[in-house]
């Protein structure tokens, strides 16, 4: 098969950020003198969005995790302010990622980003780490109507990208990125690395598990056909 595109996911597929996402719930937390949680929860949280992870935490802190409730309404703008101030502070790529990225791009593929991550974070955080330049189409939290695990991000990549889906690959790291994916009717490979909300990723049933960048390059080479670069 020939391969045009990498779809990637972005936090727990291409970086680790439950580091700086923790840190942003526990300074919101402490506003109301809530004791912290550590990043062995907050992590199992990541991938369904901001208002989601932060509605879970309050529910596993307070046992009032309703988005329509006083306290979520008075703290999650103050979780927004707090997430946006470590952006990019706390969180590193995985193993061997930019390496990777730059050989696959050297076949003459290009790489996406699809995640759930606001755009301004998801911006700031590919900036910050200086890695805003492998991307050719980027969508993030907002721009489709629907977030992952419905299809309409991945949706929207295809579209931006301008390519048949049988020439493009989705990675990520949990079932909403496999959901997503199958309801889009594109290949899925997760990574073992990420979050998956505490579960293995093989349970969620993509196409093929990966275990690391190296490995997941390596597999490409085997599955697909490159096309020249012109």
């Amino acid at each position: 098969m020939t391969l045009q595109f990498v779809f990637f996911d972005l936090d727990g597929t291409l970086i680790d950020t439950a580091g700086e996402i923790t840190e942003a719930t526990n300074r919101a937390l402490a506003v109301d003198n809530i004791s912290p949680l550590p990043r062995e929860l907050v992590q199992n949280w990541i991938g369904k969005g901001t208002a989601w992870l932060f509605s879970q935490a309050l529910e596993s802190a307070t046992g009032e995790g309703s988005q329509q409730g006083a306290r979520f309404q008075r703290l999650y703008p103050e979780f927004l302010k707090q997430y946006e101030i470590v952006t990019g502070q706390l969180s590193e790529p995985f193993s061997d990622m930019e390496k990777v990225l730059a050989l696959i791009k050297k076949e003459g593929v290009k790489l996406g980003v699809v995640t759930n991550k606001e755009r301004s974070l998801t911006l700031q955080l590919l900036e910050h780490l200086n890695l805003t330049h492998y991307f050719d189409v980027v969508v993030a939290g907002g721009d489709a109507k629907r977030g992952k695990p419905y299809p309409d991000p991945l949706l929207l990549a295809l579209e931006k990208a301008g390519v048949d889906r049988s020439e493009i690959l989705f990675v990520g790291d949990s079932i909403n990125d496999v959901e997503a994916a199958r309801a889009a009717q594109i290949s899925i490979w997760a990574f073992t690395h990420g979050y998956n909300h505490g579960l293995p990723i093989s349970e969620a049933n993509p196409d093929r598990v990966i275990n690391g960048f190296n490995d997941l390059y390596e597999q490409l080479k085997t599955e697909f056909t490159f096309l020249p670069i012109h």
